[in-house]
């Protein structure tokens, strides 16, 4: 993607720095367009240095050569301006043209994306609040202002919000809504089976997987469930419905109740689940020297399992393969002893699998196995969606 960032004149302006950073490290292509006003707050060669490309403030600037107001709004994909101060929505908001970040504003017809960052009494007054109404009027994605310290020291609603969000927002705005109307559930993390308070059986799984899945299936227009046990640490989009849960027997009642209530059209199961729970934990902590060294465990419930031979017939079902070896062979007999539409099967080991490192996993299904390009968890989650949206409609 192609992006402009608009960078207006407020001390949140130093955040526009890693905003371009985390946009550059995702493979986007970024040009920087500063007010004068930003230039007092952040060196523009800051911007230079991250971009690899000239900065623009003045209108008669040309970092892209002649006219380069009509050279950014016709090469860019996408626009996000931030911070925006107040007095620079009401430029963009009234087409007042004084600089080449309004020019390029008035001449782009893509997406845009605009961060308030002010003091909170500037924020809910009267004629801030009509800029930011004509700027959604015309299009504009307005978000935040987050609530938090601000410049003068004092609390309120008027914080830039962190890049993170601001970057999910981007990819908001330009994601194609190729799941709208599609109903999913999705699980995510370990589950935890106690012994009793203190000790307990569980894996090292971080939730990283589905909560991916989850936040990339809802920028694509689905109406997400995520239902996670309590390893999940990642923060996950504020228009997810989430479910948090402790153990597979938790999770097998929430997961039951959400795809007979939605209804779902697609569960996707990546949690991992505890294959065992102990047969009789206790009340409060054993000792020590009170513990046996055999525990008696019983098996969980298999979800998955569980899920196809209830809802098969009308909602396309998904599992994961976590293996150590034979991974795809192995992945194939689980799909079809199960009865699952579609497995996905990856490598986990000490070095992989769990959390944000390496990653290697195939989809299996009826048509066949196929290798998952890219080698991360994102390119997986957008394989899969991707196999779910040419699928989901005909299963």
């Amino acid at each position: 993607m192609r992006v402009v960032v608009g960078v207006g004149g407020g001390i949140a302006a130093y955040k526009a720095c890693e905003l371009v950073s985390r946009l550059i490290q995702k493979g986007h292509q970024v040009r920087v367009v500063m007010t004068p006003k930003a230039a007092q707050f952040v060196a523009p060669l800051t911007f230079r240095a991250l971009t690899g490309s000239p900065v623009g403030i003045a209108s008669e600037d040309e970092p892209e050569g002649p006219l380069s107001h009509v050279r950014l709004a016709h090469w860019a994909n996408a626009m996000i301006v931030a911070p925006a101060t107040a007095e620079l929505i009401a430029r963009l908001a009234q087409g007042i043209a004084s600089d080449l970040l309004s020019l390029v504003y008035l001449g782009f017809r893509g997406p845009v994306v605009v961060a308030p960052a002010m003091e909170a009494e500037m924020w809910t007054h009267p004629a801030t609040q009509r800029n930011i109404a004509r700027l959604r009027a015309d299009g504009a994605v307005i978000v935040g202002p987050a609530e938090g310290r601000l410049a003068s020291g004092a609390w309120g609603r008027g914080r830039l919000v962190e890049p993170e969000q601001l970057v999910e927002a981007l990819e908001d705005a330009t994601q194609v809504k190729d799941l709208a109307g599609v109903n999913i559930v999705v699980t995510a993390g370990a589950t935890w089976e106690f012994f009793d308070p203190v000790r307990l059986l569980t894996n090292p799984s971080t939730g990283l997987m589905g909560a991916l899945i989850a936040r990339l299936a809802a920028q694509r227009g689905a109406r997400v469930a995520l239902v996670h046990g309590p390893s999940l640490t990642f923060s996950v989009r504020d228009d997810l419905q989430r479910y948090p849960v402790v153990s597979a027997e938790d999770m097998l009642a929430r997961v039951d109740q959400l795809m007979a209530a939605l209804p779902a059209d697609v569960f996707i199961g990546a949690a991992a689940v505890s294959d065992f729970r102990p047969a009789h934990p206790l009340g409060q902590k054993a000792h020590k020297d009170e513990v046996e060294l055999t525990w008696a465990v019983l098996p969980n419930p298999d979800i998955i399992q569980t899920m196809a031979e209830r809802y098969r017939h009308r909602t396309l079902i998904v599992g994961f393969a976590a293996e150590t070896d034979n991974v795809v062979e192995s992945a194939k007999v689980k799909r079809e002893r199960k009865g699952l539409h579609a497995v996905v099967a990856n490598l986990v080991g000490r070095d992989r699998g769990f959390g944000a490192g390496a990653h290697q996993a195939w989809l299996v299904s009826e048509e066949g196995e196929t290798p998952i390009p890219g080698n991360s968890k994102e390119a997986t989650a957008a394989f899969l969606l991707d196999w779910v949206r040419d699928h989901v409609r005909c299963h």
